[in-house]
């Protein structure tokens, strides 16, 4: 709800300035797509290697490259596996 201020002037007079107290509706941020084409093979299967596609917002992920494979591995692709190292 608005507040109202009174502020007495030197002159007796009164200024009335009211607050609004109104919130703006939350802005959504822009989604920023990169797709990872990731080379995929499996050796128990007698299939040729192939790439594999996929979406990742990038105002959701970290900024490494290694912070996109998680989320890839842990929200699209449970079966996606890597080595890492420092």
């Amino acid at each position: 709800a608005p507040t109202a201020f009174t502020r007495a002037l030197s002159t007796s007079e009164s200024l009335k300035v009211s607050s609004a107290t109104t919130t703006a509706p939350p802005v959504a941020k822009e989604e920023r797509i990169k797709y990872f084409k990731i080379y995929r093979w499996d050796p128990d299967h007698k299939q040729k290697p192939y790439l594999s596609t996929y979406p990742v917002d990038l105002n959701d992920c970290g900024p490494m490259v290694l912070d996109a494979l998680i989320k890839i591995k842990s929200e699209q692709d449970p079966t996606l596996t890597f080595r890492r190292s420092c």
